[in-house]
């Protein structure tokens, strides 16, 4: 077939999906639904799929009484919303367990739903920043599409941990910070977002983003006017509820350790805000290493943990292949480090996930595209402040780590705006270059279907 031809058939898909736009929508939310039903009934272990053991944090609000102290277990330095959040689920699932022989594993199942709903709560958020930027059509369904398909934030779905809780929050926050402030805001908008600000700083330090990022936006607005003095009164407000709902844990970490950043282990490095902080010289920034990458996936070429891969060091190439894979962490046993093996050995076939990687480069190349076209544009600030900051932040917390720092979780707050930035460079192409923009149209759709087929065995191996 002659690329005209292929340009003809993507036009007549894309007219397709635009009349029939509704319909494609539910059948994107069925399977999400679907699948996503598949992750927890084959989980291996009782809490799902966890780079960490935040479920350690409940288990001790549970038994104590009281809010875990920083130094009680190993993620308990952090804010403690999540274990709030889901002490009542944890408590329901020990009450259903009656008398069982196991009624924690019955608690942390139930646990395990919290993410269940933060990631139905993203997606829909998602979906509504799609609408807020007039998507409509195609582009709307792709954005919904790669929304539910996408690998990181499927497996994130079913797994006690608050990374997926702040993902929930902060897409809320995105999405009204980008749409109340496009004019100055009214007192309730404010309200709600300094809301939203504090209960994202009081479940993840990576949650003050929201009060920063809100911060720069009106000090934008206060700087250039018009209407200085509102930009000014929203600032206090913000910045006041904030420090009401998420600020007594930072209080409390200068009252006991003397900082406002506190960790356990390595990730103290990172939170350093003094002049003896070290940067560390093993990260690539410059290289992707595909090659290298794929044999990560074959238990009989490479063995170890994934921290202590060489591949680890190549900040692009693992931070991409755990956006559009496990990058074998849940499915090879040695990968994830801890002694007694939860996850079990998931044979994925390698070819669908080299299908799914190589296609995963072209939302990220098109969300640059996006992102240079739209930077200029009022309605996007909000939007550009938010992956800013998130990204600077990250980058000063890693590069002073050795190990396990480089996650793809850590930033999947940002993932609507990333697939708004997206759907902007697709529609871009299609309108100012209809062939580039038929082809990869085409390829959007081949990776959404490669990363349903990809989560679909990822669920059920």
């Amino acid at each position: 077939m002659t690329l005209e031809g292929i340009l003809q058939r993507v036009r007549q898909l894309a007219t397709h999906v635009r009349t029939h736009e509704q319909g494609w929508l539910v059948v994107i939310l069925l399977i999400g639904v679907v699948f996503r039903g598949l992750l927890v009934a084959f989980s291996p272990t009782s809490f799902g799929y966890v780079w960490d053991f935040y479920q350690d944090g409940v288990r001790i609000l549970w038994t104590s009484g009281h809010l875990p102290a920083s130094s009680d277990c190993w993620q308990c330095y952090h804010p403690p919303l999540f274990y709030v959040l889901g002490l009542p689920l944890y408590a329901l699932g020990r009450l259903i367990a009656g008398d069982s022989p196991s009624p924690d594993a019955s608690g942390l199942r139930w646990l395990a739903g919290v993410a269940l709903v933060s990631a139905a709560v993203t997606i829909y958020y998602g979906y509504r920043l799609l609408r807020l930027f007039r998507c409509s059509g195609a582009s709307l369904v792709v954005g919904v599409g790669l929304l539910a398909s996408l690998p990181v934030l499927f497996i994130s779905s079913y797994g006690a941990e608050a990374d997926i809780v702040l993902t929930a929050i902060l897409s809320a926050f995105i999405y009204y910070f980008t749409r109340d402030f496009a004019e100055p805001g009214r007192v309730f908008a404010t309200v709600r977002l300094g809301l939203l600000a504090g209960l994202g700083a009081a479940t993840k330090y990576s949650g003050l983003a929201a009060v920063v990022s809100a911060t720069i936006f009106f000090a934008i607005r206060i700087a250039t006017g018009p209407r200085r003095v509102l930009a000014i009164r929203n600032a206090a407000i913000l910045i006041a509820l904030c420090a009401v709902v998420g600020g007594w844990k930072y209080l409390e970490n200068c009252r006991s350790h003397g900082t406002i950043f506190y960790a356990n282990g390595s990730a103290q490095a990172g939170f350093s805000l003094t002049g003896g902080r070290v940067v560390r010289n093993h990260y690539e920034f410059t290289t992707v290493r595909l090659t290298e990458l794929l044999h990560v996936y074959d238990p009989h070429t490479v063995r170890g943990s994934l921290t202590e891969l060489p591949v680890y060091r190549s900040v692009f190439t693992t931070l991409h292949a755990l956006t559009w894979t496990d990058m074998s962490f849940f499915s090879d046993p040695e990968r994830h480090g801890d002694p007694t093996h939860p996850y079990h050995r998931k044979e994925i076939p390698s070819a669908l996930i080299a299908a799914v990687l190589v296609l995963g480069f072209v939302p990220e190349l098109l969300a640059a595209i996006g992102f240079i076209i739209t930077v200029r544009r009022p309605t996007f600030l909000p939007l550009a402040i938010m992956c800013g900051v998130g990204i600077a932040a990250y980058a000063w917390w890693f590069v002073s780590q050795e190990s396990w720092a480089l996650k793809s979780k850590y930033l999947l707050f940002l993932v609507s705006p990333v697939v708004v930035y997206a759907v902007s460079g697709l529609t871009f192409l299609w309108n100012r270059a209809p062939l580039a923009g038929a082809v990869a149209a085409a390829l959007m759709a081949a990776l959404i279907v490669a990363t349903n087929l990809y989560v679909l065995a990822f669920a059920v191996r």
